[in-house]
C-alpha cells in the first residue's frame, strides 16, 4: 500500500509533473498561458496553505485542484463579463469638465493610497483587499485564508488605521 504524501512532497510532485499538469489544464481550458497561471496559483496556494490531511495520490490531487482552480477562474471571468460591458473606447463625458489640477491631485492621492496599501503587512493587505476591493465578508475571508473571523477583523482594522494615519484625504476627514 502506498503511504500518504506529506505536504512538501506535493510541491516536489508539482515540480516533477509541471508540464503534465499544464497540459492537463490546457486540454480542457483555454491556452497554455492560462494553464500555466492556474498551475502557478495552485503552487502558491499549496505553499501558503498546505493541506491539513495527508494526500495519498499527490498527482491525482494536483490534477483535481488545478481543474477546479481553472473552473473557478472561468466562472469569475464570466461573472465579470456579465457585470462589465466591454466598449472599444471609454466615453469622453467628463474630460472637458475636469481641470488639470484636480486630475493631477486625484492621481497623486491614488498613487499615495496604493503605496500605503502595498506597504501594509501581508495579512493586513490581504484582508483589506479581499474586503474592500473584492467585497468579501470577514467570514468568507477567514475561511479563504484559514484564520478566525476575529483575526480578519484585527488585520482589516490595522490596515484601516494605517490608511487613516498616512493618507491625506483620510486624515482631513478625521478632523
Amino acid at each position: 500500500m502506498q503511504s500518504a504524501a506529506p505536504p512538501s512532497t506535493l510541491i516536489d510532485v508539482l515540480a516533477q509533473h509541471y508540464d503534465e499538469l499544464v497540459d492537463h489544464v490546457r486540454r480542457r481550458f483555454r491556452d497554455r498561458g492560462f494553464a500555466r497561471e492556474v498551475v502557478h496559483e495552485v503552487c502558491v496556494e499549496l505553499l501558503e496553505r498546505p493541506p491539513s490531511q495527508a494526500i495519498h495520490t499527490p498527482l491525482a490531487f494536483l490534477r483535481h485542484v488545478s481543474t477546479h482552480r481553472a473552473i473557478d477562474w472561468c466562472r469569475a471571468d464570466q461573472a465579470r463579463g456579465a457585470v462589465f460591458e466591454s466598449v472599444a473606447e471609454p466615453p469622453d463625458i467628463h474630460v472637458h469638465l475636469e481641470d488639470g489640477a484636480a486630475a493631477l491631485d486625484f492621481r497623486q492621492q491614488l498613487e499615495a493610497l496604493v503605496a500605503i496599501v502595498e506597504a501594509l503587512p501581508p495579512r493586513a493587505r490581504q484582508c483589506f483587499l479581499l474586503h474592500r476591493i473584492h467585497g468579501m465578508t470577514h467570514e468568507a475571508i477567514a475561511r479563504e485564508i484559514g484564520v478566525t473571523r476575529s483575526m480578519v477583523t484585527q488585520h482589516y482594522n490595522r490596515a484601516m488605521d494605517r490608511i487613516a494615519l498616512q493618507w491625506e484625504p483620510a486624515r482631513s476627514l478625521r478632523g
